[in-house]
């Protein structure tokens, strides 16, 4: 009977990932390992075996990188209120989740999915894309939100949008190792691809992916 809900709990949870718009559960608290442990033991891989992530998973993994977390870390320097910093007091950068499904954006505020495609585009954005990956990350920052000065040093715009972005994969990153999964992060990208198949907008610029998955 136990074994029989487990199946049915694990088919809901990847039904719903599938699904248009999805409702993330709420972030786990606790990985089961301390922060030293998820460095030490972090999986870096380019090749994943095909297995499909658990949505709870994905919510910590997502909320992690740049969830809410109500008041900021450094001396309230932002009101972004993430769990990662940025100059100034908006969140300008984006985390779409690309997988064999579509691809979605991460709503942060709501800790939601919202589809902006139902098909695989993953490997048109990459082709550093691995079909065994559970799913893809794109980063991008939304330049409308960017503080002015960034915006009037173009160099400047891009190291800070870059750096920020790998504050949070890092964060994801970790977090994935805590969950006993590898990732990777590649510059392997197809802007106008990445564009296309997350629907961005004309303020927001493809930074980078990452992808994460299993190898055992």
């Amino acid at each position: 009977m136990k074994r029989s809900l487990s199946i049915l709990v694990f088919l809901a949870s990847v039904a719903g990932l599938f699904a248009q718009d999805l409702v993330l559960p709420r972030p786990a608290q606790k990985a089961g390992i301390d922060l030293l442990a998820a460095i030490q033991n972090r999986r870096v891989s380019k090749v994943f075996i095909k297995k499909t992530a658990e949505v709870a998973d994905l919510s910590t993994i997502l909320w992690a990188g740049i969830g809410q977390r109500g008041a900021d870390a450094v001396s309230s320097a932002t009101k972004a209120g993430r769990t990662i910093s940025f100059s100034g007091d908006n969140a300008y950068i984006n985390a779409y989740v690309l997988n064999d499904k579509g691809t979605w954006k991460y709503l942060p505020d709501t800790n939601t999915l919202k589809q902006v495609s139902a098909n695989d585009s993953r490997a048109e954005v990459s082709r550093a894309a691995q079909p065994g990956a559970a799913f893809m990350i794109l980063f991008t920052v939304d330049t409308a939100l960017t503080p002015s000065f960034l915006k009037a040093n173009p160099a400047l715009f891009l190291q800070m949008a870059h750096a920020t972005a790998g504050f949070s994969a890092q964060n994801m990153e970790l977090t994935a190792s805590a969950l006993k999964m590898a990732a990777v992060v590649q510059y392997t990208l197809a802007p106008a691809a990445a564009t296309t198949a997350a629907a961005l907008t004309k303020d927001e610029i493809p930074l980078f992916i990452m992808q994460v998955g299993y190898t055992e």
